[in-house]
């Protein structure tokens, strides 16, 4: 049978490449990725990163009435009283209160009431004998925003940011510094208490006293996008349950990030030179994920391992310390020490190592060349039989033929598939492999499975407990237009964790990928699925504790993910949903549903965080729903929290919500990017549910973000575009010409000679000519830079000067002046004593 093809444009995970504040346009890069070429190192931070400043006019619902409050440099407690007073005279309206100028504190923090955006274009610093336990405290609120600007703890005895008691609270590209105690604080109303979704981004947290960022007592909170650096304690300390770290840098801190309590995922961060190790689980912690960081060069260790059922799951990891028998660790790359822990290193397509798989059991390879599938069972049997106790590599090396009954696994066995399975058209097996029931440490990788157009699942296990499924390609199951159900890869029941990572399935009558049941976690990743009639993911009956990230769905007929039937506390992050190539798209991108299909009372799907997806030419993008499709049925969907989702030329609806019966409640949408939607919001729950609430907060206006740059020079392995990406941790460095002499009169020499070169320069393109009056300038951390000249440009080629400085500086500089227009600015540069010169971080803003 044919199969389709997936269309070229759209195969791989998503890389959002630009984005424009002034116009809400969002342009998408999609990237191919070949499953069998993926680098064995982990990843660490994505670029440009996950966050996307909303260009949305509203801030709780688009028919509110704002109140905007706009200061320049006046006394912070004149700011507070005017706050204080238009909060009072008008209790439920959304407050946008813009600080321009330079505020100090003394003996009392900027106190921030509820529903309130603050828009920090300046600083906010502290006096030298300060007694305020903070800069900018938030007690007891909700639906609170802090964007930009510059906190300066001058040293003083105090935090930066104080959040206590709250929820729904968003801190964005604020930049802290020098306070003695932390740079953030967040803390909510306790590990058990939902509707508190809150979220960190891009924050630049530096040399405090404590930890830079600390979260604790709250529920579904996100830590995403910063640079945590040089601070006395953690970068990043968790006592929060069900909260995502994403994205992150930690640097010279005590440990990158400690973790103490419990269901929390710690993904693609880079954790290096901090002193005691990167990554600390501590005896306290529990459930937690731990995936495609890169942790390495720390002193002490790299991920210090203690706690229950934590999971270390392809991390690139200089070094690993475990003390707890109850966790799971399963290496990338290279092997890992780890004689405590629950080990399992199955060799993959790319990475056919020979080195042992589990701690304590021997490894017995055994090779079997084309044939049937019952000649394969027949070689792997007689292996197993005299050694039950070892770990079987199958390998499975050219075209084999399924006929009969489907090849059945039992535990601690790897399959490598160099080749193909072909289903006959004549066979009557359910399933191409399957395991006994239960079992534990299976893994396949590698080859393809063509169905044939046979309606059976591909890969199905009943019940199993480590099971690893990796870089498989399965085709022909079906064929997307007649729903059959099922599953091409279905897992249910089981233990512990089960990953499936990198598989590629093109055509079905039913799902991609089924998971069932809460009995174990499921770790969905990097997989790329199409024409399916149902969902490319469908966690389903339960699921619960689960994690789908950076999958691609393609002309899926239901569901790019799908939460549905009691499934609870999973976490979605970076997937990517279009229906693109189908003309009247049914489906949708994400999606937490409930459905009682029975007369009773179905548990609700509750808990779930959705965050960082993109969904775009669907029907409804994001959609919370519940029904009953049984008399007297009750169904229900509650403490959804959906951050920062892309809704983009959806046929339908951005968001869509429908959900019914009474415990469908604080279901919240936050910073949702909307463009080219038929409707953005649709919204109509029924028979006692509540609506979902809304909190998109004003951003700083940041007209040089993601435009295009040009410079006179760039180091090898540095990037232009690092400047203007938002990100802390990452930077431009200007190229030198490299030393070919030694000696010291050569420097010298050298020195002088630089004193007459041309600056080095850096050109932002702001697209169009615009009016700004500020710009800040972020030099490389650890370097300084002086002499420094701005310029603009309506044509990008005759430049005016409009500010220039000649002293050193080495953290954050606003340059101020009076409004201009220009399409382009040039920041001209110079150090004469240190060849990395450049800059993390040029912004421009109208304020």
């Amino acid at each position: 049978m044919l199969f389709r093809k997936c269309p070229r444009s759209y195969d791989g995970p998503v890389v959002l490449t630009q984005q424009s504040q002034k116009t809400g346009l969002i342009v998408l890069a999609l990237a191919w990725v070949v499953v069998a070429t993926m680098p064995v190192r982990a990843d660490g931070p994505k670029h440009p990163g996950l966050y996307v400043p909303p260009a949305n006019s509203f801030v709780l619902g688009p028919s509110e009435t704002q109140i905007a409050l706009n200061f320049g440099s006046v006394r912070l407690s004149d700011v507070q009283s005017q706050l204080d007073a238009a909060r009072a005279a008008n209790p439920e309206s959304p407050i946008v209160l813009t600080l321009t100028g330079t505020y100090r504190v003394t003996n009392a923090p900027l106190n921030l009431p509820s529903n309130t955006s603050l828009v920090l274009y300046g600083k906010i610093k502290a006096a030298r004998n300060a007694t305020a336990p903070s800069l900018i405290a938030v007690t007891g609120q909700s639906k609170v925003a802090i964007a930009g600007g510059l906190l300066e703890g001058n040293y003083a005895n105090l935090a930066g940011i104080d959040v206590e008691s709250s929820g729904k609270v968003n801190i964005d590209a604020v930049t802290i510094a020098d306070t003695r105690q932390d740079g953030i604080i967040l803390s909510g109303n306790g590990n058990t208490v939902f509707d508190s979704g809150s979220a960190i981004t891009r924050c630049d947290v530096s040399h405090s006293g404590g930890n830079g960022i600390t979260v604790r007592g709250i529920t579904q909170a996100l830590v995403l996008d910063s640079f945590v650096h040089d601070n006395a304690g953690a970068g990043i300390e968790i006592g929060s349950a069900h909260t995502s770290v994403v994205n992150n840098v930690s640097h010279g801190n005590e440990v990158g990030i400690l973790v103490d309590t419990n269901d929390n995922l710690i993904s693609d961060n880079e954790l290096e030179s901090n002193r005691h190790a990167g990554l600390q689980l501590a005896a306290s912690s529990a459930n937690t994920a731990v995936l495609r960081n890169v942790v390495t060069h720390n002193g002490g260790t790299g991920i210090d391992l203690d706690g229950a059922n934590n999971l270390v799951y392809a991390n690139t990891v200089s070094q690993l310390i475990d003390h707890s028998s109850t966790n799971w660790v399963v290496p990338q790359g290279s092997s890992i020490i780890a004689p405590v822990s629950q080990y399992f290193f199955p060799p993959t397509i790319d990475n056919p190592h020979a080195d042992a798989i589990m701690n304590g059991r021997n490894r017995i390879d055994i090779n079997v060349g084309p044939g049937t599938i019952a000649s394969v069972q027949q070689a792997y049997n007689a292996a197993r039989l005299p050694a039950p106790n070892d770990v079987i590599v199958l390998h499975m090396n050219g075209d084999f033929t399924l006929d009969g009954t489907p090849l059945t696994l039992s535990s601690n066995t790897a399959v490598l598939l160099a080749g193909t399975i072909h289903v006959t058209s004549t066979t009557t097996a359910p399933t191409a492999i399957t395991t006994t029931n239960p079992a534990s440490f299976v893994s396949i990788s590698g080859g393809t499975i063509d169905c044939a157009g046979r309606t059976m699942e591909a890969i199905s296990f009943p019940s199993a407990t480590m099971a690893n499924v990796d870089g498989v390609t399965i085709i022909n199951e079906g064929t997307r237009d007649k729903r059959t159900g099922g599953g091409v890869i279905h897992l249910s029941r089981g233990s512990g964790y089960n990953l499936l990572r990198r598989n590629t399935i093109n055509e079905s009558g039913g799902r991609c990928i089924w998971t069932q049941n809460a009995n174990s976690r499921y770790v969905v990743l990097e997989n790329q699925l199409s024409n399916c009639n149902m969902d490319a993911v469908d966690f389903d009956s339960s699921t619960s504790n689960s994690f789908a990230i950076g999958n691609s769905s393609v002309d899926n007929l239901r569901y790019g993910v799908f939460i549905e039937q009691s499934d609870s506390l999973n976490k979605v992050y970076g997937n990517f949903s279009t229906d693109k190539d189908i003309a009247s798209p049914p489906g949708h991108g994400v999606g937490v549903y409930n459905n009682a299909t029975s007369s009773g009372t179905r548990g609700i799907t509750n808990g779930n965080t959705v965050f960082s997806n993109i969904a775009d030419t669907v029907s409804n993008a994001f959609r919370v729903g519940s029904i009953s499709t049984a008399t007297g049925g009750i169904a229900e969907s509650a403490h959804s929290y959906f951050f920062n989702n892309i809704a983009r030329n959806n046929r339908s609806n951005g968001i869509l919500v429908d959900t019914a019966f009474a415990r469908s409640v604080q279901n919240y949408f936050s910073q949702t990017v909307f463009s080219g939607n038929k409707t953005d919001i649709v919204s109509h729950p029924t028979e006692g549910a509540e609506d979902a609430e809304y909190f998109n907060p004003k951003s700083t206006i940041n007209l040089a973000l993601n435009q295009p740059v040009t410079a006179s020079s760039t180091a090898t392995g540095s990037d232009p575009a690092n400047a203007v990406d938002g990100l802390a941790f990452t930077n431009w460095i200007a190229g030198r010409e490299a030393n070919e002499h030694k000696g010291r009169d050569h420097e010298w020499h050298e020195r002088e000679s630089r004193r007459h070169e041309p600056r080095l320069w850096l050109s932002v393109d702001l697209g169009s000519s615009v009016s700004f009056r500020r710009v800040v300038l972020k030099p490389i951390a650890g370097h300084s830079i002086r002499e420094i000249e701005l310029e603009i440009s309506d044509d990008g080629v005759k430049f005016t000067d409009i500010r220039s400085t000649s002293h050193r500086f080495e953290h954050i500089q606003t340059f101020t002046f009076k409004t201009v227009t220009a399409r382009f600015l040039r920041v001209r540069i110079e150090e004469r004593e240190d060849d990395s010169v450049g800059l993390e971080e040029v912004s421009v803003y109208p304020e």
